[in-house]
C-alpha cells in the first residue's frame, strides 16, 4: 500500500485527509489525448474539501503544477483577510459552517450543530418564531459584545429550550469565537467563563405558539384583506438593471407574496402550512373553498379541514388551483419554480415587504414588526368575540390544546368559523370595498 507524506507524517492512501493535506502523491495520472490529467483532492485549513484537476504534458509536470496550486489554496485558506467590519453571519457561513460540515463528528452531532448555527443566524424551522436577537445583520465588531451574544442565546433558550441553547453556546464558543481568535479578530471569547441563564424562562406555548399573540382589530383585518384583494401585483416593481432575473420574475415574486399573505389572512394557517397546500388538497363549491390539509404538512402532524367563504379569496385561488391541481403543484409555490415549495428564506424576505407595505399604506404600526403569526391570533380573537366555540377554533387553527384531550370537529362545524369570518366581513360594510371605502376604514383606525 502506498503512503502520502505531509508535514513528516505518513498515511495510508485510503485514509481520510487531515486539515492542510492533499492527495496529489497518491493520485494516479491518466493520459487524455496529448495531455496528462491528474484528479486530486485537498482539505483546506477551514475543513472544506475541494476536488481539483491539473493538466500538463508529462506526469512529472502535472504533479508539480498540482502541488503549486495546492500550496496557493492552503495559503489563502490559512490567511483569510477578515475584518471586524465584515458580516458576522458571513463569517459563520464561510468559516464556522465548513468546519462543522467537514469535521470528524457523529452524524447526530453534526445535525445538532447545524441547527444551532441556524438559530444563531435567526433561521428557524418554526415559522411562528421571530428570532429578534439573532446575529443576522450585525458586523463582527457589533456581534462580539457580551450582551449581544447573551441575549441571542437566551432567546434561543426561550424559543427552543435549554438543551438547544446549550448546544448553541457550544457551537458559538468552539466553532465561531475560537476561530475568530485564530483569525486575530478577537483576543479572547467574550462568553468564556461567564454565567448565562439558559433555562428558558418563557414556557413553550399552547394553542397560539411560543411568541406573544397580538391580533389586529376587525377594521384593521378588513382593511388588510381588501388591500390584498385589490392591490396591483406590479405596483412599485422596477425592471432589474442587471442579472438573470426579468421584470416578470420580480412581479411573480410580489404576486406570490401577496397571495400567500391573503391565504393566511383568511384562514389563519401557519406560513409553513400555507406554502405546502397543493392543488389536490383544495376543493371548491359555488360559495366555498375547502382545504383538506394532509397530516404530513401540518405542524401538529394531524390532518384538518379549513373552510374559506370570502368570495374574493375564493375567486383568486380558484384560478391558481386549476393549474396546481392538474400538476399537483403547491397552490402558492416558488415564483421561479411553481412545482416546488417556496424556499423559506426567499419567501420570508418577499413576504416581509408586503407586511411593511400594509403597515405603510394602511397605517397599521403593528405590522412593522409582526409577521405571519398575526393572522392566527387575529382569526382566533375575532371569531372568539363572534361567539365561535373554542373547540371549533382549536380544530380550525391546528392548535395544541392545554387540556389532555384531542378536539375533533366535522366539516359542518368547521364551516361555522368560516361563516363567522364572512359575517365579520359583511357586517362592517368593507367586503369587496372600493379604494375610498378602504381609506375611510383606515382613517377611523385607532393607532
Amino acid at each position: 500500500m502506498t503512503a502520502t507524506t505531509t508535514g513528516g507524517k505518513s498515511r495510508a492512501s485510503t485514509s481520510a485527509l487531515d486539515l492542510g493535506e492533499h492527495s496529489i502523491d497518491r493520485a494516479k495520472p491518466r493520459e487524455v489525448g496529448d495531455e496528462v490529467w491528474l484528479d486530486w483532492t485537498i482539505r483546506l485549513h477551514d475543513g472544506r474539501v475541494l476536488r481539483k484537476r491539473s493538466k500538463a504534458a508529462t506526469k512529472g509536470e502535472v504533479r508539480r503544477r498540482a502541488k503549486k496550486k495546492a500550496k496557493e489554496l492552503l495559503e489563502v485558506s490559512a490567511n483569510e483577510n477578515w475584518k471586524r467590519s465584515d458580516s458576522f453571519v458571513d463569517y459563520i457561513e464561510k468559516v464556522s459552517r465548513p468546519i462543522i460540515e467537514n469535521g470528524k463528528l457523529a452524524k447526530s452531532t453534526r445535525e445538532r450543530y447545524r441547527t444551532a448555527l441556524n438559530y444563531l443566524e435567526g433561521k428557524c424551522r418554526d415559522d411562528d418564531h421571530v428570532h429578534e436577537r439573532s446575529l443576522k445583520g450585525l458586523s463582527i465588531a457589533n456581534g462580539i459584545r457580551f450582551r449581544i451574544l447573551e441575549q441571542c442565546l437566551i432567546e434561543i433558550a426561550d424559543l427552543h429550550g435549554a438543551m438547544s441553547a446549550h448546544h448553541a453556546r457550544t457551537v458559538l464558543g468552539k466553532y465561531v469565537l475560537d476561530q475568530m481568535i485564530r483569525d486575530e479578530l478577537i483576543e479572547a471569547s467574550p462568553i468564556a467563563g461567564k454565567r448565562i441563564d439558559l433555562s428558558g424562562k418563557r414556557k413553550k406555548g399552547d394553542s397560539d405558539g411560543k411568541s406573544q399573540a397580538v391580533a389586529l382589530t376587525i377594521d384593521q383585518w378588513n382593511a388588510c384583506v381588501n388591500y390584498l384583494l385589490e392591490v396591483d401585483v406590479a405596483k412599485g416593481v422596477e425592471r432589474p438593471r442587471r442579472g438573470m432575473y426579468t421584470l416578470e420574475d420580480r412581479i411573480a415574486v410580489r404576486h406570490n407574496a401577496i397571495d400567500l399573505t391573503l391565504l393566511q389572512a383568511v384562514t389563519g394557517l401557519r406560513i409553513s402550512e400555507a406554502t405546502k397546500v397543493d392543488g389536490l388538497m383544495v376543493k371548491f363549491s359555488e360559495d366555498e373553498m375547502v382545504l383538506d390539509l394532509s397530516p404530513r404538512f401540518t405542524k401538529t402532524k394531524k390532518g384538518r379541514v379549513v373552510h374559506v367563504k370570502e368570495p374574493g379569496a375564493i375567486e383568486r385561488f380558484r384560478k391558481r388551483s386549476e393549474r396546481a391541481r392538474s400538476k399537483r403543484y403547491p397552490l402558492v409555490g416558488s415564483p421561479a419554480k411553481p412545482a416546488v415549495v417556496w424556499d423559506s428564506s426567499q419567501r420570508n424576505d418577499a413576504v416581509k415587504e408586503i407586511y411593511l407595505e400594509l403597515s405603510r399604506e394602511l397605517g397599521i404600526e403593528l405590522l412593522q414588526t409582526k409577521r405571519s403569526h398575526v393572522w392566527r391570533a387575529t382569526v382566533n380573537t375575532l371569531t372568539k368575540q363572534a361567539g365561535v366555540d373554542e373547540s371549533i377554533r382549536v380544530a380550525h387553527l391546528g392548535h395544541t390544546a392545554k387540556v389532555n384531550r384531542d378536539y375533533y370537529t366535522d366539516d359542518r362545524d368547521g364551516a361555522a368559523l368560516a361563516d363567522a369570518l364572512l359575517q365579520l366581513r359583511t357586517a362592517t360594510g368593507t367586503r369587496q370595498s372600493t379604494q375610498s371605502d378602504r381609506d375611510s376604514a383606515v382613517s377611523d383606525d385607532p393607532q
